[in-house]
């Protein structure tokens, strides 16, 4: 396997920027993210857990650079996308001397890189950021597209900015430390994708899951980047959402509704987001369109995500926390497929429909 990492570039509405993947690209922060010329501080922003595993590669990595390096940990897991943690941040970040021209670096999975890209879009109205996620889920889908956002009790993501990165290191060296369920959760993002835009590789998923697991470092490289080129190509068409980038909330409506009906703690993300993909499956079948579900529960299933388990969540409950989602607009929006490929954005859809869809994955 080459020592050279992939890369995507990504035009956006400022200078575009690249999403690099590969191994061992943390060491090679220094080459690979652009610093802002007047910068002086490098605020890294990571969770206690992280900090603990990959806080000496990234200081490494950034110490070539010629900048102070500040670390800024903060507690694991989805608690930390709160208003409270982003004043903390802010209020760091004045403590040690920052200004409009230095630069943020998010280091972990979603949660980390949605608090960072938030916290750097408004301070002092907008400093530099880039992303080294170290989850599957952060390579391949949150740290890309510059969409930041922290949680309300009220919903997921519903306090946020587009703010778009100047650089993304995906480093599947970092993949060798997540937790298997972890790893299993990201899936879900890579079989979304490949279900909007690259079919052909869910049957590779299937064939090279024992690969996956096994963290073989060519095919996650491989598995990344094609996952990543898909969000880039999108975002780059619809930078700030008001047409094909909502496609990417492909499982979403219900999965998020279902993280939050959850605690954030029943369901990981990614667990989440398989059983609303099993959802708008037989929500497409009882709208008329083709019946995907057998496909959708084969791939998902042989990759250890649920497609049933819902069960004891009343639908009322459900239907409530979706009408606050950011995604509703003058009624519910569900994404769907008309076939593998071929996204479709339905609204208006018959309660007595969106019961008969819950029932398959309950």
């Amino acid at each position: 396997m080459s020592d050279a990492p992939v890369e995507i570039k990504v035009a956006s509405s400022g200078s575009g920027y690249s999403v690099w993947v590969g191994p061992g690209l943390m060491e090679r922060a220094d080459e690979l993210i652009p610093v802002p010329e007047r910068a002086e501080v490098i605020a890294v922003v990571s969770d206690a857990n992280v900090q603990a595993l990959h806080g000496e590669r990234i200081s490494l990595g950034l110490e070539a650079i010629g900048r102070r390096a500040v670390p800024f940990a903060t507690e694991p897991g989805e608690g930390s996308k709160t208003i409270d943690n982003v004043e903390a941040l802010l209020r760091g970040f004045v403590g040690n001397g920052l200004h409009r021209g230095d630069l943020v670096v998010g280091v972990g999975g979603g949660v980390t890189t949605d608090v960072a890209g938030f916290v750097a879009a408004v301070y002092h109205r907008g400093l530099s950021v880039a992303h080294v996620p170290t989850t599957l889920l952060g390579q391949v889908d949150a740290a890309i597209g510059g969409k930041t956002g922290v949680n309300l009790p009220e919903g997921k993501n519903l306090v946020g900015a587009f703010h778009q990165p100047v650089a993304v290191l995906a480093d599947i060296t970092a993949l060798a430390t997540l937790p298997e369920e972890e790893l299993r959760s990201g899936l879900a993002e890579v079989v979304k994708h490949a279900m909007l835009a690259d079919p052909p590789l869910l049957q590779e998923l299937v064939d090279r899951r024992e690969a996956i697991f096994d963290r073989d470092p060519e095919v996650l490289t491989d598995v990344v980047a094609r996952a990543a080129v898909v969000k880039c190509r999108i975002v780059e068409r619809d930078e700030t959402e008001r047409g094909e980038r909502m496609h990417l909330n492909y499982g979403h409506t219900v999965g998020h509704a279902l993280e939050a009906l959850g605690g954030y703690e029943r369901w990981r993300h990614g667990e989440a987001v398989a059983l609303g993909m099993t959802f708008a499956a037989a929500l497409a079948a009882e709208l008329g369109m083709e019946n995907w579900m057998g496909e959708h529960r084969r791939v998902l299933e042989a990759l250890g995500l649920p497609t049933r388990g819902a069960g004891d969540v009343p639908l009322q409950a459900l239907l409530e926390v979706m009408a606050g989602d950011k995604k509703y607009d003058a009624g519910m929006r569900f994404v769907v497929l008309e076939a593998p490929g071929r996204p479709k954005i339905v609204t208006d859809v018959p309660r007595k429909m969106i019961a008969a869809a819950y029932e398959w994955i309950k």
